[in-house]
């Protein structure tokens, strides 16, 4: 077993006593592994934790160093101090399970190493001296006081669109909006009480002001406090972004105004954008629909106004409309606990106010409902599934609409989608990024690139066999064979 995939503790225990301490000290550290030393302080041990639980959770594994396995027992009082660590040194203490396993030194000597379990936690731990740390990749990284703000707002904590936007007043929502939401929600007593209970409003010194929630769900102009929360469409001609004299924009439209108006200003232009499939419906009669589903598309493009973070300035939602796929990009990796292969079972909102007045004008479902109909409706009509990547600052959902992207799947393992979505939207793949993106050796990677290529869907671009610089382009037509 190698690789830095995640290993809970009771999965470990599964394996033979040698494999356990081979497996921890051969598996790559990563973003559910750590390896320290036996003379690592119990203040130290305590930002590892603090990390793993703001993060995703994970193992701690003492004794062994550079690759050497050098065992605890020597510790001496550290051993203890290791055991109260989460207890001394996280607020509040992270939960977590701390065991020894026995193994043999590289001394020959009969020894043990110390295992301890974190669990990924709802709310962000923080060390006994006030610092925020997170679990990014191999590193425990110290966060600085925006970022630790946004992982609150990600985690729950403290969410931003229930704070009151001070320098806004009453008049700045829409009493048309208001009056159509309070009728929605069949509210009896007073407005502001009823706007209030559900977070739109809130209270600043004494006054009650909207909050952001209520700006941008029922705001006459929620830009004028929020410059970045529109939604921006984009129509290339082609299959890629092209710059300068090559430049292939078609359309650039800047949705701007209340969040249920963009989604409706989204759905209009993209109807007209989005070209037309032949399909049979349910009740047995063919009729046109878009060649990417609207429920799909349509989802995605709520979930993102629902779940992007307004906290982060400088960015809008994005939709790129190519001529092999439709891309929808929202500011924000994925909101708490949710993960990209969890998405569908994980639910949890960055923006619970938002949410639910969404939910209450028939905008959207919680997330992970409405993950799931992006993937069935694109099931329904033999399209590839949705492919979801986090970049370091967004998450962008991809629709293949492209029939050979599913020739393209057709011999590739499941799981293969982002392998097919790097293809289709860079048009080439070197062999180091196929092994990553599926996820196999590189004989593997090599034999599918092989038949892709004598399928005529790939051509090798290179001076030799053994060109660093080489790659496998994208061709546009092309067979499987059977």
């Amino acid at each position: 077993m190698s690789g830095s995939r995640q290993l809970s503790l009771e999965q470990l225990r599964l394996l033979p006593d040698l494999d356990q301490v081979e497996w921890l000290r051969g598996a790559a550290e990563g973003q559910w592994l750590e390896r320290k030393g036996p003379r690592i302080r119990a203040r130290a041990l305590g930002d590892v934790l603090v990390g793993l639980a703001n993060a995703e959770g994970g193992l701690v594994c003492i004794g062994i160093e550079d690759g050497v396995v050098e065992g605890a027992d020597r510790a001496g009082r550290l051993l203890n101090e290791w055991r109260q660590a989460a207890i001394d040194f996280s607020v509040p203490p992270v939960r977590h399970v701390f065991t020894l396993l026995d193994c043999t030194n590289a001394r020959g000597d009969a020894d043990h190493l110390v295992v301890i379990e974190v669990e990924a936690s709802e709310r962000v731990h923080e060390t006994s001296a006030g610092d925020t740390f997170l679990r990014i990749g191999d590193e425990t990284r110290k966060l600085g006081p925006f970022e630790a703000q946004e992982l609150r707002y990600d985690k729950g904590d403290s969410n931003f669109d229930g704070r009151p936007v001070p320098e806004a007043a009453d008049a700045d929502l829409d009493p048309e909006r208001v009056e159509r939401y309070l009728a929605s929600i069949r509210a009896r007593g007073a407005r502001d009480a009823a706007l209030r209970a559900r977070g739109l409003l809130a209270e600043h010194r004494g006054r009650l002001v909207p909050s952001v929630a209520g700006l941008l769900v029922l705001g006459r102009d929620p830009q004028a406090h929020f410059p970045e929360a529109y939604v921006r469409l984009l129509r290339y001609a082609g299959s890629s972004r092209e710059t300068g004299a090559r430049l292939n924009v078609l359309g650039d439209v800047r949705l701007a105004g209340p969040i249920p108006e963009q989604i409706a200003s989204a759905r209009r232009r993209l109807r007209r954008w989005l070209p037309s499939a032949t399909r049979l419906g349910s009740a047995g009669r063919f009729r046109r629909d878009s060649l990417v589903p609207e429920a799909a598309w349509l989802e995605a493009i709520v979930n993102g106004v629902i779940h992007r973070s307004y906290a982060i300035g400088g960015d809008h939602i994005r939709v790129e409309l190519f001529d092999d796929r439709l891309e929808v990009e929202s500011p924000g990796r994925l909101p708490g606990l949710v993960r990209v292969d969890t998405i569908r079972t994980t639910r949890f909102a960055r923006n619970p106010r938002i949410a639910r007045a969404l939910a209450d004008l028939d905008y959207g479902r919680e997330l992970g409902e409405g993950v799931n109909r992006m993937y069935e409706e694109m099931g329904r009509v033999g399209l590839p599934e949705p492919v979801f990547v986090q970049t370091p600052a967004s998450l962008r959902v991809t629709f293949l609409a492209d029939p050979l992207s599913a020739r393209i799947l057709d011999v590739l393992p499941a799981g293969s989608e982002r392998f097919v979505e790097h293809l289709v939207r860079t048009g080439r793949v070197t062999t180091s990024q196929a092994i990553q993106l599926l996820g196999v050796s590189r004989p593997t990677a090599v034999a599918y690139l092989g038949r892709l290529q004598s399928a005529g869907m790939l051509e090798a671009v290179r001076t030799s066999p053994k060109d660093p610089r080489g790659f496998w382009r994208l061709l546009g037509g092309g067979q499987l064979e059977p």
